[in-house]
């Protein structure tokens, strides 16, 4: 196990009386919030009325940020900036999902920046000082409820950056479950997507190999993922169904799995990036079609081997291991409804070389570009179109 530091000062609270919390506990960050939502889900549900109740009963004044889409752009970034800046909130609330909490996130640092808030995706510039987030989760898949990562699309330039500092994880992160019943089948099946790519890349992509654990703690949360997905998408009101993926795609990405694994790349995502940024995909899609690519590419490969057998719980003697594998993956997004390639996900074949392009250019941003050339890239786009 190699060494590492572990630190989340997140609190969370979990449950069906989760919400029944907020008078007294988000108090103590101040009396006035920006209340940032996405688009109508929250009102449909009855959950904006919910929340105002309880808002007024904590005297917490606010402000509203709506209207923030999937793959958050930056120009509701500025948007929420310029609001802020104009009502000077205490800390700021984020309703949803992803979306929503990384809009915050890159909001609540952009708040004290004098310059462009794209500066720090570009890593021009690092976060020095952010408000507060306080979090109600409504959909579960990315685990930014738990962790210190903003993920924004750039409007014009159609390119998707992250954002990491420890000043960016939400004070409180309210969990309940019961607010995932009336998830889409297929936005539940992207959002496990996402939260089973987080840790099938630190399990393949990973320095230290042995078996320690943290792969155990991996297996046991892919497995989870498997299992509570597809009786989600089945039975939407299934409370432990929905409390397992929740539970999951939190500790997905806090840093608990990636602990004592030493250095890690993320290619897919990286890769990825370019497909939701640019064509306004369902992240969890383009992950799901490009996990594929990469068992498909590589199923040869030692570690995807070992993640056949301790994930689907393949034998190591059995000769059609690899194509078993791919073949159990391939199903489950089948299961979940999930195209599984490009093609079918309507992305043109002739715009493979500019993916290719934009792909090694975030390579480029985070020192991977040796790793990860041009060629490389487009052998694995390719291998996902079909």
């Amino acid at each position: 196990m190699k060494d590492f530091e572990f630190h989340i000062p997140t609190k969370v609270i979990f449950g069906k009386k989760a919400l029944q919390k907020i008078p007294k506990e988000i108090p103590i960050l101040g009396k006035k919030a920006l209340w940032a939502y996405g688009k109508t889900s929250i009102k449909k549900t009855g959950l904006y009325e919910k929340i105002k109740e309880l808002l007024s009963k904590a005297n917490i004044d606010f402000v509203e940020l709506g209207e923030i889409k999937s793959n958050p752009l930056l120009s509701k970034v500025i948007e929420g900036i310029e609001l802020a800046r104009k009502y000077k909130p205490d800390f700021i609330l984020a309703v949803g999902g992803g979306s929503v909490i990384d809009t915050a996130k890159a909001i609540s640092c952009g708040y004290y920046y004098e310059g462009d808030p794209w500066d720090f995706f570009e890593k021009k510039a690092t976060p020095e000082k952010a408000l507060p987030i306080v979090v109600i989760l409504t959909i579960s898949g990315t685990g930014s409820e738990l962790n210190e990562v903003s993920v924004i699309t750039h409007d014009t330039q159609k390119i998707k950056h992250s954002l990491r500092s420890p000043l960016l994880f939400p004070k409180i992160s309210f969990l309940d479950p019961t607010l995932t019943f009336t998830v889409s089948p297929e936005y539940t099946a992207y959002g496990a997507v996402d939260a089973f790519s987080h840790v099938f890349e630190f399990f393949i992509n990973r320095e230290y190999k042995k078996d320690f654990l943290a792969e155990d703690l991996m297996v046991a949360l892919m497995k989870n993922i498997l299992k509570w997905s597809k009786i989600a998408i089945k039975d939407p009101f299934n409370y432990e169904a929905r409390a397992n993926l929740m539970w999951a795609s939190s500790l997905a990405l806090c840093g608990l799995i990636k602990s004592g694994i030493g250095t890690y790349r993320f290619p897919i995502h990286a890769i990825e990036h370019t497909l939701s940024g640019g064509y306004d995909i369902p992240h969890g899609l383009g992950l799901a079609i490009l996990m594929r690519a990469w068992i498909k590419k590589f199923k040869e490969n030692n570690m995807i081997k070992r993640f056949f057998i301790k994930v689907f719980d393949l034998s190591a003697k059995d000769r059609d291991i690899s194509d078993k594998g791919l073949e159990i993956f391939e199903n489950w997004l089948k299961e979940l409804r999930i195209p599984i390639n490009l093609k079918e996900a309507g992305i043109p074949e002739e715009d493979i070389e500019i993916l290719v392009d934009k792909a090694f250019n975030i390579f480029v941003l985070y020192g991977a570009e040796k790793e990860y050339p041009k060629e490389k890239i487009r052998e694995i786009l390719e291998t996902a179109y079909f």
